[in-house]
């Protein structure tokens, strides 16, 4: 089984490009959707998460209010590095578990890890495909989120610029344009890991 690590900045389509993998018969899995159940609580990170960042992380319900998190680390390394280490080990244990469970008829899985150059993740894969997009593409991408300026500026000052990512990966996708000029992308970018 082939296995594909896709990563690229904030609001640059890394999500849309796994949809397409997974319709082009790729099993995909979402290193973000891995680190939020991760943080649900009972969960082996929700107890550090708290003890680290305060219950003030904490909404009514008693889940991590993602957003509330976010404020306090996007703007300050020394938090967010005390996030990473908390969490990206355990999101590596869990994708790590994922790849080894893909039954042996399964021709290519992939991950999408954001965060993967920045973590030091990028070794052991057949390919490594980062999506990209102009910065004028993520803000208005992070405003439709509902991101206030200063957010945006924290999460795309938190990131490794788009161009050292494009650099180190082996395949490099623009998401500047319609949904399907992406799909396009993914299908020659599969083709060609498939046929190599």
């Amino acid at each position: 089984m082939l296995r594909i690590a896709v990563t690229g900045g904030i609001a640059c389509g890394k999500s849309l490009a796994g949809t397409c993998l997974e319709k082009m018969g790729v099993a995909v899995r979402d290193a973000d959707d891995l680190a939020h159940e991760l943080m649900e609580p009972g969960a082996p990170a929700y107890g550090p998460v708290v003890a680290e960042f305060g219950k003030g992380i904490l909404n009514g319900d008693g889940r991590i209010d993602r957003r509330r998190l976010g404020r306090l680390v996007f703007g300050n390394p020394a938090r967010r590095e005390a996030l990473n280490r908390i969490v990206h080990p355990k999101v590596r244990e869990q994708w790590e578990r994922w790849l080894d469970e893909q039954p042996g008829s399964c021709a290519a899985a992939a991950v999408i890890i954001p965060l993967l150059f920045e973590t030091g993740a990028e070794r052991d894969w057949d390919a490594v495909i980062c999506v990209t997009a102009d910065a004028a593409a993520q803000e208005q991408r992070l405003r439709n989120r509902g991101l206030s300026p200063e957010e945006i500026r924290g999460r795309l000052n938190a990131q490794m610029p788009l161009g050292r990512k494009a650099e180190k990966a082996d395949y490099v996708l623009t998401n500047n344009g319609t949904p399907e000029w992406l799909e396009e992308q993914v299908r020659n970018v599969l083709k060609h890991i498939l046929e190599k």
